[in-house]
């Protein structure tokens, strides 16, 4: 159809130009007659006048009836024409109808296909069916996008604002964060006839650097404000809570996640955290079934039974080891006394010493010395005897030196008894 708009027919029998409304016989090849020599029934060659034919319009016809007469070749040139240049370049357009203005172009156009019945029954539905392209400008985290809600302002009086430097109706401090940003951009000039390429492309690699800063700057009071920092700075807010009271678990996961407040609101970082702890709590729950398993019990009234029995067990077992510890604590103490007396055999001033010569010194046995079998208020361990186990048990057992019976003598002039 778009071919045969550009396309001129000749009257087959009288040869003119055809404008407007033609016959064409359906019997016959290429055979068009204009109206004139149809109606005279004109016949040449093989055509004859009752022939089958049809009324064939090339575009001259008004479609629509109004004061602008546009054809329907003219209709399509200009929906054609939109299609290749797009909708607002009219200059184009108007010279691809070639018969109709830039102006009469538009007005046919929002007219007839926008506000006219045609746009009505039409561009609803394709509104609908539009694809929406996201906003990658916005500088918020994409967990953020589906929590509508407002940041709530900083709530401070004029006092702490002034003292903070905040200005409230401009959301500014007089220091702000990465305060020397501007000088990136501060001293720039472009200019399109000094800079090379290389140059402008510096400056704006500098350009895109100052938007960043910004950006990091935006974030930060974002995040300040979300969750009440400087609010929480100041302690004149007497009436609440500054911090949440947490117990140790809740405390320890606090910390931890702490370094996600940047990436979050403060919604969102409370949610992380309570679920977080949760967890932690099904999984010492579930150690605690786990070991309840383990101990054969199956039913929770048998609960607290169990714990009772281990309680007291534990406390049993931790005054044994009290008592262990006492017990070894009181030897080491009678260990030092003993050796306040006699530390070694070469530094005891006992009364012995001076009955007992070098040589038969230098054959005392030093396990028997050290296993010595005798009992004494100070000295009750067997790691002090001076005997031996087998010595200790034989009655007649006798020294087998005479240094050894004099240490015998001495033993039993003390009123010590041998075991």
């Amino acid at each position: 159809m778009a071919s045969d708009l550009f396309t001129k027919f000749n009257c087959t029998y009288c040869l003119d130009d055809i404008v407007g409304l033609r016959v064409k016989c359906v019997e016959c090849t290429d055979f068009d007659l204009c109206l004139q020599c149809f109606s005279a029934g004109a016949e040449i060659g093989p055509h004859k006048n009752d022939h089958s034919y049809q009324f064939v319009d090339s575009g001259a016809v008004d479609v629509i009836r109004n004061k602008s007469k546009w054809s329907a070749k003219e209709e399509l040139l200009l929906l054609n024409g939109i299609e290749q240049y797009g909708f607002g370049n009219w200059e184009n357009i108007s010279q691809h109808i070639k018969t109709r203005t830039a102006d009469e172009a538009r007005d046919e156009y929002m007219t007839r296909y926008v506000d006219g019945s045609i746009g009505r029954a039409t561009w609803p539905e394709a509104y609908e069916k539009r694809s929406k392209l996201a906003d990658l400008t916005k500088d918020e985290p994409p967990s953020s996008t589906a929590i509508t809600h407002t940041i709530p302002p900083i709530d401070i009086n004029p006092a702490e604002a002034t003292q903070l430097g905040y200005m409230p109706h401009r959301d500014d401090f007089e220091c702000e964060y990465d305060n020397e940003a501007e000088t990136l951009v501060s001293s720039l000039n472009i200019s399109s006839t000094d800079d090379d390429d290389m140059d402008t492309a510096l400056k704006l690699a500098q350009v895109d650097m100052y938007i960043e800063k910004l950006r990091e700057r935006a974030r930060r009071k974002r995040v300040c404000r979300d969750y009440q920092l400087v609010s929480q700075f100041f302690a004149a807010r007497r009436d609440r809570p500054r911090h949440r009271h947490y117990n140790n678990g809740e405390q320890d996961t606090e910390d931890k996640l702490r370094c996600l407040c940047q990436f979050q609101t403060a919604q969102e970082h409370a949610c992380l955290v309570k679920n977080v702890q949760r967890q932690r709590d099904l999984e010492r729950r579930l150690s605690e079934l786990i070991r309840y398993r383990k101990n054969g019990l199956t039913r929770m009234e048998e609960l607290p039974h169990f714990e009772q029995e281990a309680a007291a067990k534990a406390k049993s077992s931790g005054s044994f080891t009290h008592n262990f510890q006492n017990q070894t604590l009181k030897r080491k103490r009678e260990e030092n006394d003993v050796g306040e007396v006699c530390s070694t055999i070469k530094n005891c001033t006992s009364p012995i010493d001076n009955h007992i010569s070098s040589p038969e010194r230098e054959q005392w046995p030093p396990l028997r010395l050290r296993q010595a079998g005798i009992t004494h208020p100070r000295l009750s361990e067997p790691a002090a005897h001076l005997l031996s186990d087998s010595e200790a048990k034989n009655p007649h057992w006798e020294a087998e030196t005479g240094a050894e019976q004099q240490i015998r003598d001495y033993i039993r002039s003390k009123g010590w008894s041998i075991m």
